[in-house]
């Protein structure tokens, strides 16, 4: 039912599933782009439609809302197509697929099950395949409670102010750039967004994501003699390559602080250009993966974007796993 050529499709149909290829139909998970191209047709949640079009427009949009199942249709009327939430960012969705003979399969998508604030939690369903990412499936990503982490983010927000640092929080501008929003606008900090991080953050707006305060980046509000003060214009929340860019290295003494989860590396700092890494991710952590396949219970895992020693791991538990994208030929129902 469903095998790779070159992505990952659905058999017998003509769908393909976050395909980086311009396809005549794809199923999209989310609005990153390395999940999404200028395809015919998409399959994808209303706030996925909206971030596609912005960022590289397409031609037709099925929409699918959380826990809503549709047929395929007239390209074979014995799959339906099932929207769950995915936890990772504006309108991310699993997709349960499910055929007439009782089969199914989950597909995650990048996603989490953490509690985050700009997005609702994770949704998992029984499957009997789960194919799955892997991005941190290494036991050494255990990620700290996200409590310890938002406090160590506030803390080094409000040590740069207090030294008179520009404090500037970064982050992917679709995801974690609205959580870093939504914390600090929360924590009374006046909010300055870049311009990327900005156009982001309407949308989120226009699907009613409360995300508090915040105002557009001018340079004259920041440099020259119309500056603000400090704390009137605020933290700078802007993507990761902003930070060896001219936006942050124009000020005397910027304080660069990134969320990621690959803060937990040795020389994350310095792979960034920052001064301080934050462990905040919108993927799931090495626990997470293991919670989801236990949970999900399928007879089948296949494992990719991410660590293939996953795939051994879950072997190792006596799971039946292997990687996604060994042969792309391979079948994942009915080999």
């Amino acid at each position: 039912m469903f095998q790779w050529h070159d992505d990952l499709s659905i058999s017998g149909t003509k769908i393909f599933i976050d395909s980086k290829i311009c396809r005549p139909l794809c199923f999209v998970s989310h609005g990153h782009s390395d999940h999404i191209a200028q395809h015919e047709h998409a399959v994808c949640t209303p706030e996925t439609a909206a971030l596609a079009e912005y960022r590289v427009g397409v031609q037709r949009v099925t929409e699918i809302r959380y826990g809503q199942t549709i047929s395929v249709g007239e390209l074979d009327p014995h799959v339906s197509l099932t929207a769950l939430p995915a936890g990772h960012v504006l309108g991310s969705a699993m997709l349960l697929a499910r055929r007439d003979d009782g089969q199914s399969l989950l597909y995650t998508g990048d996603y989490k099950l953490r509690h985050c604030l700009t997005v609702p939690p994770a949704e998992l369903a029984q499957a009997d395949v789960l194919v799955m990412e892997s991005t941190y499936g290494l036991p050494f990503f255990r990620f700290p409670p996200r409590e310890s982490s938002e406090a160590q983010l506030l803390d080094l927000v409000e040590s740069a102010f207090c030294a008179n640092r520009q404090p500037i929080v970064m982050g992917y501008s679709l995801g974690k750039a609205q959580e870093a929003v939504r914390m600090l606008t929360a924590a009374g900090h006046a909010v300055t967004c870049h311009g990327a991080v900005h156009a982001m953050c309407k949308i989120y707006n226009d699907f009613g994501v409360d995300l508090g305060a915040y105002r557009r980046y001018r340079f004259e509000d920041f440099h020259g003699p119309a500056a603000l003060d400090l704390r009137e214009r605020g933290v700078l929340v802007a993507p990761p390559n902003c930070a060896r860019a001219g936006f942050a290295t124009r000020f005397e003494n910027p304080c660069r602080i990134v969320m990621t989860g690959w803060a937990l590396l040795k020389g994350a700092t310095y792979r960034y250009g920052v001064e301080h890494a934050v462990p905040i991710s919108d993927h799931a952590d090495f626990d997470e993966l293991i919670e989801t396949v236990e949970r999900v219970a399928p007879k089948k895992v296949y494992t990719h974007h991410g660590y293939p020693e996953f795939a051994d791991t879950l072997r190792a538990r006596g799971i039946d796993a292997t990687l996604a994208r060994p042969d792309p030929q391979m079948l994942l129902f009915g080999e």
